[in-house]
């Protein structure tokens, strides 16, 4: 899953870096929007990643990384 995400990622970087700064601009506002939609479930994901790190002893440099 994770790899496929990567993926698609850099397939989307390469359509962006063609656009106007207009429409990277109108790109990125429609990402946030999303995020702040979003909010509550992917701090709550997080909430659930960082108690799954701590069980698996994850050192506290890495949980530093994953805390949103």
């Amino acid at each position: 899953m994770l790899e496929q995400m990567g993926k698609a990622a850099k397939q989307a970087s390469w359509q962006l870096a063609v656009l106007s700064t207009a429409k990277k601009n109108q790109v990125l506002s429609v990402m946030a929007d999303r995020l702040e939609a979003n909010s509550e479930a992917i701090l709550l994901a997080n909430e659930q990643d960082m108690a799954q790190a701590r069980a698996t002893g994850m050192s506290e440099a890495l949980l530093d990384r994953l805390l949103l």
